[in-house]
């Protein structure tokens, strides 16, 4: 790897360089996400993955559907409110995908305390 002085007397990559790297380094990434998946997708059992297919594909049909209904032109008061709601969840992801998952975590979380104390 080539340095190049830097304003304060570091070294650091060249921007060509720094490409390469973040490439490759993607690449590895990239592969290691798909063995993963592949793996966890080998031991999940088929009832679990059918059942996550059809969830999906409704979740997948009742976002495209409600996207149709908040672009219609004609929306009434209830309309706008949905549409503030989608614009306000668009800004806020971070922080609804954290709310969804700790609401996850803690309903798993209580399931299996009711069910270690059911035996």
């Amino acid at each position: 790897m080539t340095l190049v002085p830097h304003a304060n007397d570091t070294s650091v990559p060249t921007p060509v360089e720094l490409r390469r790297h973040v490439a490759r380094a993607t690449g590895r990434l990239r592969d290691t996400a798909v063995h993963v998946g592949r793996l966890v997708e080998d031991r999940t059992p088929g009832p679990v993955l059918a059942a996550a297919w059809r969830t999906a594909t409704r979740v997948r049909d009742t976002a495209a559907r409600s996207g149709r209904l908040t672009g219609h032109p004609r929306r009434g008061p209830v309309g706008a409110k949905a549409g503030r709601a989608a614009s306000l969840a668009r800004s806020h992801r971070t922080a609804l995908a954290t709310a969804a998952g700790v609401l996850t975590v803690a309903v798993l979380a209580r399931r299996s305390r009711r069910a270690r104390r059911e035996q």
